[in-house]
């Protein structure tokens, strides 16, 4: 029997450079597997989710290769590109891949796995990336006042950021939020207060885009009163797909 074909799932957006990032990882991760292998958007698409799914589906049974008498292809494995648990995850992916099983119900078998967030490695990966972008040696750190800050979409939901502050512990750092409070703003003016002259700031998202640059604008007031660097996204298409492959 075939290994299970994978499907990645993204949020999508109107900007296309979402759409390229995810036919990239496509991409990198067809190079390293021999599965059948492709991607979709919750937004930002014109088919929806479970109409992207059933057009894979429907490639992943055309192409089956079934010349040696194996049992092809059996199933699809969805894999939530999503750093943090939201309504996303946890309602809206399951229910489109609901609606694209009911239509291959005796055909494929529909899987979801964790989102990318809940691998195990990603507090190390993240307190690396705040280390490998440090301009300061040994000493330097000793002198000079500096903090860093975790960066997330934030939701209202209760309990939901909790990994977000779990994650900023782990790698030195304040968490702060962009949809909610403590926003950014709120963290920058605590810790000007407190007399910090240097700022990292690593935006937790998938991908740089609109909201990068959004957030590059907002600290843009505060460069006459302290250092403040924005860190690239803290993941690599490769290391989210050995993320995912591993």
């Amino acid at each position: 029997m075939q290994a299970a074909a994978l499907f990645l799932v993204t949020h999508g957006s109107s900007d296309r450079r979402s759409w390229l990032a995810l036919q990239n990882l496509v991409t990198v991760a067809r190079s390293q597997s021999d599965r059948h292998i492709s991607g979709g958007c919750l937004e930002g698409q014109t088919l929806t989710l479970a109409q992207q799914l059933a057009q894979f589906a429907n490639e992943v049974i055309q192409h089956a290769d079934l010349e040696d008498g194996s049992e092809g292809c059996s199933e699809i494995v969805i894999l939530p590109l999503f750093l943090l648990e939201g309504v996303h995850v946890s309602e809206d992916i399951p229910a489109e891949v609901a609606i694209a099983q009911a239509q291959f119900e005796n055909k494929l078998i529909f899987r979801t796995t964790a989102h990318l967030g809940t691998n195990a490695q990603i507090p190390n990966l993240l307190l690396q990336h705040f280390e490998k972008y440090s301009k300061c040696d040994a000493q330097q750190k000793q002198a000079e006042k500096q903090a860093r800050i975790l960066l997330a979409h934030g939701s209202r939901r209760t309990g939901a950021n909790q990994v977000v502050e779990t994650l900023a512990k782990h790698s030195q750092a304040i968490a702060a939020y962009w949809g909610v409070e403590p926003k950014i703003e709120t963290q920058i003016e605590s810790l000007l207060a407190q007399g910090i002259d240097q700022i990292s700031i690593l935006p937790y998202f998938l991908t740089e885009g609109g909201l990068t640059e959004a957030i590059a604008k907002k600290i843009e007031v505060y460069h006459d009163r302290a250092q403040i660097q924005q860190l690239p996204v803290p993941l690599s298409s490769q290391q989210i797909i050995n993320l995912l492959l591993t």
